[in-house]
This record gives structure tokens, C-alpha cells and sequence, in this order.
């Protein structure tokens, strides 16, 4: 094979790191983001059933949104 066989095949380990360092680095944004709509849709309805107060829910909320 020699050298040029060699390097094609780091070149290819590289590229596949490379997108599976993408693949994960989009999927945990995108998780993160979830986890976040899902604690404001949580405070929402307790603010709603009248379990937390207006101000409680104003503090709340921006913290979520940080």
C-alpha cells in the first residue's frame, strides 16, 4: 500500500471524527433546547392552576430564558 494508503485512511478516521463531533455537538443543543420548552410549559401551567405566584413566575420564567 505504501504511504498514500496510509494517509487515506487517517484522512477518513479524521473525517468521520469530524462528523460525529458535529452529530453530537447538534443533537445536545437540540436537547437542551427541549429540556428548557419543557420548564417553561411546566411553569406555565402551575402559573395557570394558581400554584405560583405573578411575581414568582415573572422571576422564574427569566430565568429560564437565560
Amino acid at each position: 500500500m505504501g504511504f498514500m494508503g496510509g494517509g487515506m485512511w487517517l484522512s477518513g478516521i479524521i473525517f468521520l471524527l469530524i462528523v460525529f463531533a458535529a452529530i453530537y455537538l447538534f443533537s445536545n443543543s437540540n436537547r437542551n433546547h427541549t429540556n428548557k420548552t419543557n420548564a417553561l410549559e411546566i411553569l406555565d401551567q402551575e402559573y395557570a392552576k394558581g400554584n405560583v405566584s405573578d411575581d414568582d413566575y415573572k422571576k422564574r420564567k427569566e430565568n429560564l430564558k437565560n
